[in-house]
């Protein structure tokens, strides 16, 4: 009979959970007589620590199951024993994760865990894991914990502020390390001068900007500005402000823009329908059987230019092709109603009531004084193919158009080739923008249409030169309307000056406009006209300079172009020189053209113009080499009658503000953590942010998405509040 068991090993220990061990026990019987043939019942005293996993007669396969101390009880019969078996982890693996340690801010804190494995593979609690930073002269707190379920000890690593950030993480044997890269934000502050923009290409702003203010009430201005000439639509950008400091708010995402703001996406026609036919006749006369339009005559007459008839018949083509266009449709008859050397003024006999000789004579006045000198000097002149040395201007009801005025290139034509041609230097302009009077509307749009006759002119000349196509030497319509809007301006302030108002080149404030504006001087009204198209474009979004509205989007270009590279106020008529240029024959149309007269591409042009509109009106003081408005400080565009299209009554309307009334601020507090989403053109777009600093030791970590071709500009300001 079993009167004893042994069990052996007597001291069984495992060290990884999973593993499996052999016990054998040697049964004796009352005599002390081996039994090798006993039944033996193998028992664990905790299933939770060790397990039986298989017997055979003497032998048992345990397995560990759970870290502590279990008896393993062996039972033959009466007989009985027992063992303390012992089960353990030592660290055979550890693996150091944590939150994304890649382009961070130095000085940041962020989590690491150590997660501990025995050689099995099973996660092991309990187990004491070390912290320690190996490089980066970062820091941990705390420097050493105790994994819990699932082995994870977890740590927080505070970031070094420069060179490789390397964390260790050490238990027993086992041991890992983990590594983070740095992304410090460009701190612009130490080097930015108050009103010298800082202009940032992408690899700059990759780990953002900071800026950090020393006063309460810095002022600093965010500029976007698309840099691609390319054709396409407005882009999505998105401008994340991570404050802090003092004045540190509660995080929100701005919606910007104001109801009602159109986004345009396409190249405007400013005159419906004009330059599809326009283009008609240049393709057929491009075509090696098209007709050449007539020469020019100009310089051929001697002594004063003949008196024009009395009456002229004005034809009008159809409506379709341009075999349409050349097909008489109609020929109203015009009555002279005013004339100078340079201009002669009809009327069509039909309207009524009819249009008042003294009211025309203005508008032929005006011309002839301060219109003929502005495309003579800025332009080159207007050509004359019919030798009369005049532009003849046809006043018609064109209300069926929804056009102020146009000039069609078919009249420069010859009547066997086009039989509706006028075989003249002809705009036509609306009855509706001649009644009751004559006013500044009318006299800005003759200088404005001369200089579409002028251009007509340069483009056969270039065409000629350079034996191409004509449509393909046409100017793009925002550069043909934006130089037209410059004639209608320099035209508007040789006017002014005749009378006591601020020279050309000279510049032009609030106060000016104001006191023009008092004395109901037209020239004045004029000018004011011309910075109201200017405030009609800056105030929507997306703003683009190519695909929007061209008068206003083409003026504001041009008039910085005359300011800062023409030197407009280096003399009176400064600029001149360079929008003749421009305007010539021997220069290439567009894009080609800019860079040609300015030495700069149109990326650097409007980089250039971006910063002039950052700070005109600002008060910035000047700093030599930034670029700048010298002729309107724009803070016209702050009041006398522009609040309504600013929406907040603030020059170059931000769009950081939250409303969309006058009330609402232009600026965020630079420490209130912010997501500022929206648009901006594609084609040389501009969009302004505003931050102010409440307290001192605000701050703000700025971060750009947009795409590559959009640059930033910062600009530290005087306080705009």
């Amino acid at each position: 009979m079993p009167a004893g068991i042994a069990i052996s090993p007597a001291s069984p220990a495992f060290t990884a959970l999973g593993d499996t061990l052999d016990l054998v026990a040697e049964v004796v019987d009352q005599r002390g007589a081996t039994m090798p043939n006993a039944t033996v019942l193998w028992r664990s005293g905790d299933p939770t620590v060790i397990r039986v996993e298989a017997t055979s007669f003497l032998t048992a396969r345990v397995i560990a199951f759970g870290v502590g101390q279990a008896d393993l009880l062996a039972t033959a019969g009466d007989a009985s024993a027992s063992v303390a078996v012992t089960v353990e982890q030592i660290p055979a693996s550890l693996i150091a994760e944590g939150d994304d340690l890649n382009d961070l801010d130095p000085g940041t804190t962020v989590r690491v865990a150590a997660i501990v494995a025995d050689r099995n593979g099973h996660s092991a609690p309990g187990i004491l894991v070390d912290f320690r930073v190996e490089e980066g002269g970062g820091s941990v707190d705390p420097a050493s914990a105790v994994t819990g379920a699932g082995g994870r000890a977890e740590t927080s690593w505070t970031l070094g502020t420069s060179g490789a950030q390397v964390l260790s993480a050490v238990a027993g044997q086992a041991s890992a390390r983990a590594a983070a890269t740095l992304c410090a934000p460009l701190l612009l502050d130490p080097g930015l001068r108050l009103g010298e923009p800082r202009v940032l290409e992408g690899s700059e702003v990759e780990c953002g900007v900071l800026l950090e203010a020393a006063h309460a009430g810095e002022y600093y201005r965010l500029t976007l500005v698309g840099t691609s000439a390319e054709r396409g639509r407005a882009d999505d950008v998105a401008l994340s402000v991570e404050g802090g400091g003092p004045s540190a708010g509660t995080r929100r995402a701005v919606v910007t823009g104001w109801p009602g703001a159109s986004v345009i996406r396409a190249e405007a026609d400013p005159h419906p329908g004009r330059r599809e036919r326009d283009g008609q006749v240049l393709s057929w006369i491009s075509r090696p059987d098209g007709p050449d339009p007539l020469p020019d005559l100009r310089g051929r007459p001697t002594g004063r230019a003949p008196e024009p008839p009395k009456t002229r018949t004005f034809t009008w083509g159809r409506a379709g092709t341009v075999s349409d266009n050349c097909t008489v449709d109609r020929s109203p008859t015009g009555v002279l109603l005013a004339h100078t050397d340079h201009i002669a003024i009809y009327a069509d006999e039909a309207l009524s009531p009819p249009i008042r000789a003294e009211d025309a004579q203005v508008l032929a006045d005006y011309y002839e004084n301060f219109g003929h000198p502005t495309i003579q000097v800025y332009f080159g002149g207007v050509g004359d193919v019919d030798a009369d040395g005049r532009i003849l201007v046809f006043i018609e009801d064109l209300s069926a158009f929804g056009v102020a005025g146009f000039v069609w290139i078919g009249d420069q034509l010859a009547k066997e080739d086009c039989p509706a041609s006028n075989e003249a230097e002809l705009m036509r302009i609306s009855e509706l923008w001649v009644r009751p009077t004559i006013t500044y509307r009318t006299t800005g749009l003759v200088a404005h249409e001369a200089k579409h006759i002028s251009s007509h002119h340069q483009l056969v000349r270039r065409a000629r030169a350079e034996g191409r196509d004509l449509f393909a030497v046409e100017h793009p319509g925002w550069v043909e309307e934006g130089t037209a809007e410059i004639a209608r301006e320099v035209s508007a302030r040789l006017g002014w000056e005749s009378i006591g108002g601020p020279p050309p080149g000279t510049m032009v404030r609030a106060a000016d406009i104001g006191a023009g504006l008092a004395r109901g001087t037209p020239e004045a009204y004029g000018v004011w006209r011309v910075l109201g198209y200017y405030g009609h474009v800056i105030v929507h979004q997306p703003h683009s300079l190519t695909l929007s509205d061209p008068y206003g989007a083409g003026w504001g270009f041009f008039r910085f172009l005359g300011d800062w590279f023409g030197g407009a106020g280096s003399a009176r008529l400064g600029d001149a020189a360079m929008f003749a240029r421009l305007n010539d024959a021997a220069v290439p149309v567009g894009i080609e053209g800019l860079r040609e007269v300015t030495g700069r591409t149109f990326g650097e042009l409007m980089i250039d113009y971006a910063q002039a509109v950052s700070l005109t009106g600002t008060g910035s003081p000047e700093v030599a080499g930034v670029p700048r408005f010298s002729t309107y400080d724009m803070t016209v565009m702050n009041g006398v009658g522009f609040s309504h299209l600013l929406r907040n009554g603030r020059f170059p309307y931000p769009v950081t503000t939250m409303g969309t009334g006058s009330e609402s601020p232009a600026w965020l507090p630079l420490a209130e953590s912010t997501v500022i989403e929206g648009e901006i053109g594609r084609d040389g777009g501009i969009r302004i942010h505003d931050f102010r600093a409440e307290r001192a030791g605000d701050r703000a970590t700025i971060r750009l998405g947009a795409p590559e071709h959009v640059r930033l500009i910062v600009t530290w300001l005087p306080d705009q509040r």
